[in-house]
């Protein structure tokens, strides 16, 4: 007999191709446009404990002065810098004058209160090729210190869990996702 109905659904649309090169910036730049997530629509997290998982795959080509590397889950539109901050990772320094080394992330995000002042929860990691960043930072725990709930979130509005970079140096970093995805996992 079964305790409910829980289940892992991988939600579309499925990226077919590899998405548009960014070039980061000092601000927010969406590394995955709003229409290749799934529509989560307005209160999606309806009741506490509820989880996805976002995993993203790409690559990232790096300058002379590309300084470091911070990513963020922006929890609005999934516009570049908008919505409201629900997690930032720690900064990872990049190395200079690399032209295409992977990256990974696996995340996961569950409610912990509900409504227009919600809040979610995040744990996950993130993996860079030895060649992309400084040795320390080549596999990240996301956070990487004790975790926390976000600040209040409105998880009534069709918002989407954004994932979004950002970059302190001074040349013109570039990031290509080949593959997302995002799955409900109850």
């Amino acid at each position: 007999m079964a305790d409910g109905l829980f289940y892992n659904d991988l939600r579309e649309p499925a990226i077919s191709a590899d998405l548009a090169t960014i070039t980061l910036a000092a601000t927010n730049k969406a590394i995955i446009p709003a229409a290749s997530y799934p529509a989560l629509g307005g209160n999606y997290f309806s009741r506490v404990g509820k989880k996805i998982k976002l995993r993203a795959f790409g690559r990232m080509a790096t300058g002379a002065t590309p300084g470091s590397l911070t990513w963020s889950i922006m929890w609005g539109t999934g516009v570049d810098a908008n919505g409201t901050a629900a997690f930032t990772s720690s900064a990872s320094t990049l190395a200079t004058g690399q032209t295409s080394p992977s990256w990974f992330l696996e995340l996961y995000i569950h409610c912990r209160s509900i409504g227009a002042t919600g809040t979610l929860f995040l744990t996950g990691h993130i993996q860079y090729h030895p060649t992309l960043v400084a040795a320390t930072n080549g596999f990240l725990l996301w956070p990487s210190t004790a975790p926390a709930v976000s600040g209040a979130l409105d998880l009534t509005q069709p918002f989407i869990p954004s994932l979004q970079a950002l970059r302190s140096g001074s040349t013109a970093e570039t990031m290509q996702v080949h593959d997302m995805e995002l799955i409900a996992l109850n």
